[in-house]
């Protein structure tokens, strides 16, 4: 075997277990972790369920702000993924509120999406918050797919 074949094959081998080492990483945090997923994922289900019954009793504003106040209470990464849902499943129950989309912009409109983003989390006092943008993807999700878009 020649020197060349012989780092090929040591380089393939290496990355083989390298491969190895990270599938048996994942698989050693999620059996750690499983608890905390389960209790995640069950939350989740319970912040929908309560989404659901705010939203059937307030309008797109209302949602909006009930989520902020969850989001002021846990800004970590668990928490936005529940702010998130909660913020989802709140607005699709929701009455529309007046105003409530104009000027959300298409996803696919980078710059446009970009100055909203900015304006409307400055507007709601979060422009030092880096996750704000994260938490306005159900309002960019509710106001392009619902009949409260202008542009629709």
């Amino acid at each position: 075997m020649s020197k060349t074949w012989a780092i090929v094959l040591s380089i393939i081998g290496g990355l083989f277990l390298l491969g190895l080492v990270a599938v048996a990483g994942v698989v050693y945090w999620v059996y750690q972790s499983k608890d905390k997923l389960v209790q995640s994922v069950e939350q989740i289900g319970k912040d929908v369920k309560d989404a659901k019954e705010i939203g059937a009793k307030t309008d797109n504003e209302g949602c909006l702000k009930e989520a902020l106040a969850r989001h002021k209470r846990d800004n970590s990464l668990t928490g936005q993924i529940l702010t998130q849902a909660f913020l989802s499943a709140c607005l699709e129950a929701s009455k529309p509120s007046q105003g409530f989309c104009d000027g959300v912009p298409h996803p696919d409109d980078n710059m446009q999406l970009a100055d909203w983003t900015l304006k409307k989390c400055s507007d709601l006092g979060l422009q030092k918050d880096q996750s704000c943008e994260v938490i306005l993807i159900p309002v960019l999700a509710h106001c392009n797919r619902s009949e409260d878009s202008p542009e629709k």
